[in-house]
């Protein structure tokens, strides 16, 4: 026979007859203690911080959104400066004389475009790199493998720009983490693929005639760099958004 006292039995101090249940006095039972539940697995790995996530908590998202700690920010700040200063270069040359200094000043903004290319490139892989735990189909390395090939590239762009667009603007609208972050502007990035066609097709043209536009009273020169702006401003636009998205997820938390 167990001889522990539980709460319904009665109990009375020594030299009274006034009964009680136990249970009813503070302190006379131990209550027992329930075991702490399990913390679930962190679901940013430090070795892997791109894994999909394995428990809800990462789904849910933290206070604020979720956020990728180890996932590089961009720097629009430079992104910018790195196109709009070679072509400031380049319209300087035309008022300069000497050869000397306007081939220096050609050489830096054929440089400043290269890095310009070279970060649309590294900010588009970094923002498929952040989709896989998404359930992107595309790795980083195979978003960029098709843009080095000319006019191919424009169609892979609808693959690889208004692609990651598309899953970018349904997980936002979808994912309880990404509640807080911004869509982007889905139509611009459909039309950048069909003006970067339209631009690599002008600057075959004056390839093969030798023709290239420098007076801006012949129409059809006009009509090139009109042309050729317009897709430099429109790549600003969609690499702003997507360097925006990839900041979004890249912030710190305090």
């Amino acid at each position: 026979m167990s001889r522990q006292l539980l709460g319904h039995h009665l109990v009375w101090k020594s030299g009274t007859n006034e009964k009680q249940e136990a249970g009813s006095i503070l302190g006379l039972i131990p209550t027992q203690k329930k075991a702490p539940e399990p913390i679930p697995p962190s679901e940013i790995s430090d070795k892997n911080p791109y894994a999909a996530p394995k428990t809800r908590t990462i789904w849910e998202g933290p206070p604020g959104g979720m956020y990728l700690p180890h996932l590089h920010p961009a720097n629009l700040l430079l992104f910018f400066l790195t196109l709009v200063v070679p072509i400031g270069l380049i319209f300087l040359c035309q008022k300069i004389v000497s050869a000397n200094t306007r081939d220096f000043l050609i050489s830096l903004a054929g440089i400043g475009l290269a890095a310009w290319v070279i970060l649309a490139i590294i900010y588009l892989h970094r923002a498929w790199e952040m989709m896989q735990m998404f359930g992107a189909h595309l790795t980083g390395s195979k978003a960029i493998r098709f843009l080095f090939l000319p006019i191919f590239n424009s169609l892979w762009c609808f693959v690889v720009v208004f692609g990651w667009a598309k899953l970018w603007n349904q997980n936002v609208r979808n994912h309880p983490g990404l509640q807080p972050a911004s869509a982007v502007w889905s139509p611009l990035f459909f039309l950048f693929p069909i003006m970067l066609f339209i631009s690599q097709g002008f600057l075959v043209m004056h390839f093969l005639t030798q023709e290239w536009p420098v007076d801006l009273r012949n129409q059809k020169h006009l009509l090139s760099l009109t042309v050729w702006g317009a897709t430099l401003g429109l790549t600003l636009i969609c690499w702003c958004q997507i360097g925006l998205s990839i900041n979004f997820l890249a912030r710190k938390k305090m």
